[in-house]
């Protein structure tokens, strides 16, 4: 199962405050939107509870506590490598969508980054990880918003 991850971060490493993205910016999500539509997204409760259920999304959410849903669409698990080993009997691909323990947990093990970056300090309370050093840069555009932020796609070379 190829492996990506998806974030926006501020200048500063910011992807949040609280459960609040402490920034808006107008047309950065639909790049979240178009990449992520009728894929799997990997989510920790407190992102899921946050971001509510998508439109056209399936959901892998990790939680410690022991949570179920009736919807098909949305599937529980306890540890992230559960959630990836019935993800990858599901689906050939699956999106890292947050939080900032989910990130750091499953950086080393993407396949892509898909990072915005938003041109912009901000206050907040939890920081998306340094790149591993098997990160390299393949894309890069700008793009002038009333926010203006950078969309890059980052290769694993390993």
């Amino acid at each position: 199962m190829k492996l990506s991850l998806m974030a926006a971060i501020s200048e500063n490493r910011v992807i949040g405050s609280g459960p609040d993205i402490p920034w808006s910016v107008k047309g950065e999500q639909l790049l979240f939107k178009a990449m992520t539509f009728n894929h799997w997204l990997i989510v920790g409760r407190k992102t899921f509870e946050s971001m509510g259920k998508l439109p056209n999304r399936k959901y892998a959410v990790i939680s410690r506590n022991d949570f179920c849903s009736d919807d098909p669409d949305v599937l529980y698990f306890n540890t992230i490598g559960s959630s990836l080993d019935a993800l990858s009997k599901k689906t050939e691909r699956a999106f890292v969508s947050g939080g900032g323990e989910i990130y750091k947990a499953l950086l080393p093990n993407v396949d892509e980054i898909h990072l915005s970056i938003v041109h912009k300090k901000v206050n907040g309370d939890v920081f998306f990880p340094e790149l591993p050093d098997s990160m390299v840069k393949v894309f890069e555009q700008h793009f002038e918003s009333n926010i203006n932020y950078t969309y890059q796609i980052w290769k694993n070379e390993t």
